[in-house]
Order: C-alpha cells, then sequence, then structure tokens
C-alpha cells in the first residue's frame, strides 16, 4: 500500500481555480490549465473533501428492521488557506480573485490534485463560500476558511 505523503514539494496537494466554463475538458471531464484564467491557490492548509451521501430510513409495520436508501451526495471541498494578495484579490486574467467570485456567486470549474506524486485528482464545479479573512498580533498573516461547494458529483482520475 503506498502512502499518498504530502511532506515534500514534489508531492504537495493543489487546488486550480477558473471561472472559465473552457477550462474543463467536458468531453473527458478532464482539466485543461490555462495559466491566463486559472488561479492556482497557495498555501493550502486543513483540507478535507466531503462526499456525504444521504440516506432517507423508514419502518414498515412487518420488519423489525429499518429501511434505507441512499439519497443525493452533499459534495464539498474545505480548506483553511493564508491569503495572498493575487489569489485572493487580483486572480488571473478572466478569473477574478477568490473573494470577488465568492461574492458574486460566480460559478467555477476546479482541480484539487491529492499529492503524493499521485496522478490523483478530482474536478468538478461549483462555488466558492464561508470566506471569512482573520488577523491577530499573534497571527500576524490573514487567514481564512474557504469551501468550494460542489454543483453535483466529483469527477475522478
Amino acid at each position: 500500500m503506498a502512502q499518498l505523503n504530502v511532506s515534500s514539494p514534489a508531492n504537495f496537494v493543489t487546488l486550480q481555480i477558473s471561472s472559465q466554463a473552457s477550462a474543463l475538458n467536458t468531453a473527458t471531464n478532464d482539466w485543461v490549465v490555462s495559466t491566463s484564467t486559472t488561479i492556482t491557490v497557495p498555501a493550502l492548509q486543513d483540507i478535507t473533501v466531503t462526499n456525504s451521501n444521504g440516506t432517507f430510513r423508514w419502518v414498515q409495520l412487518d420488519s423489525t428492521s429499518r429501511s434505507v436508501v441512499a439519497t443525493p451526495a452533499t459534495n464539498s471541498l474545505n480548506f483553511n488557506i493564508v491569503l495572498d494578495d493575487t489569489s485572493f484579490f487580483t486572480g488571473a486574467g478572466a478569473t477574478n480573485g477568490l473573494f470577488k467570485l465568492s461574492n458574486d456567486k460566480t460559478k467555477v470549474y476546479f482541480k484539487f490534485a491529492w499529492g503524493g506524486g499521485s496522478a490523483k485528482y478530482i474536478t468538478g464545479v461549483g462555488y466558492l463560500a464561508n470566506l471569512a479573512p482573520k488577523v491577530t498580533p499573534d497571527q500576524p498573516v490573514w487567514l481564512s476558511p474557504l469551501v468550494l461547494e460542489v454543483d453535483g458529483n466529483f469527477n475522478t482520475f
């Protein structure tokens, strides 16, 4: 079993975001990297990938156990990030910065690479949410949570 070790620069995880539909090849659900419209979000921390299938349960009078069926999943990527001027405010080419993308409720296309030297990644479409930048005297850089609420399924590669 190979571990997904993300401790060396060659194995770091990455998150790329674009507001351009052309960033995602819909024929293969693969990411088409364009540096002119893609933000590579730096300084990711505390990453959580959530694929939470819902369930509906019921009880029947002729059974001693509950029945269950799966309902649609709620998918999201959750991060804490260290803010930098370019990704947070400026963006890349036709893609605005994270703050404006979230504030304007812009649909984004994303690619999240798992790292560990593997070619494993997930892509999808969604919305940025839960930005809450914070700075304190003991924490002299701006940190913020960032949630990418996925619209539909993750595509895995």
